[in-house]
């Protein structure tokens, strides 16, 4: 039943909505513009709050037609569809509505399979309700008025979230992630900071509230122009540069200096908004105060580069409507130090915990070490990470131990010095988090773990001071412990396991029994 009505509802929008424009209409294209807009916008996951879309990277094409055509019309959906706006007047626009603009699958069938059907979205005038709901406005009232001048496209006629541009499915069912109430897209001129070709290079080694390691950044030279490169730890960003001017003892950074485009996902493991915005170095006070700059003082004697305040990565120019609400990237209490590689000793490892646990039936005994490691020497200065490695030590052995493939079945090879950055194909043994290191043993015999770093340079090798600890054993000693069977782990499609996993596993026991186990 539910189907049925979708298709008939399908129906009635094909005979008044016209139809989704994905292709490029003909005409000029303007492109890499800057939008902004007041919105619905998402919180989390499911939520939504009024709030701001800054930054988002649109464009427009003027067509062959006289028509405007809008790209991704509703701010914060990535529909990749087009907004026709038909000319009224010379710099006078409106678009009829509705407009198909998008289509998803997530439609479902209560009667039949559970199956996905095709949603059709439309664009719409809406006028709020009771609780905050939206409906779509009398026919002859179903449209939205614009200006253009050739370089800025504003929405007009609304002004307030009591009417929205939004998108109903083809149940004319608001849905209520997306809506906007004002929206300014403009031609969009900043450029990209480049140091000149005549620059000096060197490098900075680069420390703040949050970093527990140092890096290196590129920097170039100018007169009185400081250039940097790599501030930002995303991948997308690595080769924007910021600028700095020096005056005597102090340098300065100015606000909203453009680094290129980006997504939410390039700095945040997880995001529901796969809209393109452009990115900017932000000066702030503090966490809610903009700045207009960062003024960084300058040791006359080391040229070291100090800031107790802010610098955010941030989507959109930081402005008092565009404080984030969510933290991409944020340098705190910068400190640039100017950096030549030096070897030296490194920094001991600090320990987090080391214990033991038993398999549910007493069969394997997992030993978990977990330890800080930072890329520094004792003096923490920084230390090339790609030049350290580390050895572990079992008991009072004076030999490194040797993780081999037959015992760890994630490692590539057998391995006795493990790289500074080292993790297992499935990050699983031999694991990072961060800053942090995790290894499993499997042998009850073990008593006392010993780690080294290793900094190599050379062929000179410059070792820390050993951080050891005793293996915790708290209740297992007194377990009893089934020695005639042993057991192998598998995956549901044959993959060897070290160890149970969460989810469905086969066992494979020694005297030939094979069972499985849910662990939850």
């Amino acid at each position: 039943m539910r189907k049925t009505l979708f298709s008939i509802c399908a129906l009635a929008l094909s005979f008044t909505a016209s139809a989704q424009i994905v292709d490029t209409p003909k005409g000029k294209l303007i492109d890499n513009m800057y939008r902004s807009s007041e919105s619905w916008v998402k919180k989390g996951w499911i939520g939504t709050e009024p709030g701001v879309y800054e930054g988002l990277v649109s464009k427009i094409v003027e067509g062959e037609d006289g028509c405007l055509y809008v790209y991704n019309p509703l701010s914060g959906l990535d529909s990749k569809s087009w907004l026709k706006l038909d000319k009224v007047s010379d710099g006078k626009y409106k678009a009829a509505l509705p407009q198909v603009f998008h289509k998803d699958t997530s439609g479902g069938d209560d009667d039949e399979d559970s199956g996905n059907s095709e949603r059709i979205f439309t664009l719409n005038r809406m006028s709020i309700k009771d609780n905050n709901q939206y409906e779509v406005v009398a026919a002859n009232k179903n449209y939205m008025e614009y200006t253009w001048d050739g370089s800025t496209l504003k929405m007009l006629g609304v002004g307030s979230k009591n009417e929205i541009l939004g998108m109903v499915d083809n149940s004319n069912t608001w849905d209520n992630h997306y809506g906007d109430w004002s929206v300014t897209i403009q031609t969009f001129d900043n450029k990209l900071v480049t140091p000149p070709a005549s620059a000096v290079k060197k490098q900075y080694s680069l420390t703040c509230k949050g970093e527990t390691s140092p890096r290196i950044i590129e920097a170039a030279v100018d007169g009185n122009d400081i250039y940097l490169k790599g501030i930002s730890k995303s991948a997308k960003l690595a080769n924007a540069w910021v600028k700095l001017t020096t005056d005597g003892n102090k340098a300065v950074l100015l606000t909203n200096q453009y680094l290129g485009k980006a997504i939410k996902a390039d700095f945040l493991k997880y995001s529901n908004d796969p809209s393109e915005y452009h990115a900017f170095a932000a000066a702030f006070n503090d966490a809610t105060t903009i700045a207009e700059k960062l003024e960084f003082s300058i040791n006359t004697t080391n040229g070291v580069l100090t800031n107790d305040k802010v610098l955010r990565i941030m989507m959109g120019k930081s402005s008092e409507s565009n404080i984030p609400k969510e933290d991409l990237e944020v340098l705190e209490n910068l400190v640039l130090t100017p950096f030549q590689q030096k070897a030296a000793k490194p920094e001991t490892p600090k320990l987090h915990y080391c214990s033991a646990v038993e398999s549910y039936d007493y069969s394997t005994t997992t030993i978990t070490l977990a330890f800080y490691v930072r890329n520094v020497d004792v003096d923490g200065n920084y230390l090339d990470p790609d030049k350290m490695y580390y050895n572990v030590y079992l008991g009072d052995s004076t030999e490194p131990f040797k993780f081999t493939k037959a015992q760890f079945f994630y490692i590539e090879k057998d391995m006795i010095d493990i790289p500074f950055n080292y993790q297992d194909k499935k990050n699983e043994d031999i694991k990072v988090v961060d800053d942090q290191r995790i290894l499993h043993f499997y042998d009850p015999s073990i008593k006392k773990i010993s780690v080294v770093m290793v900094y190599e340079e050379d062929g000179k090798k410059y070792s820390s001071e050993p951080m050891t600890t005793e293996v915790v054993y708290a209740g297992i000693e007194n377990a009893t412990i089934n020695d005639n069977t042993t057991e192998k782990y598998y995956s549901v499609d044959g993959y060897r396991l070290q160890h149970l996993q969460k989810g469905l596993n086969i066992v494979k026991s020694s005297n030939g029994t094979t069972k499985k186990i849910f662990v939850k």
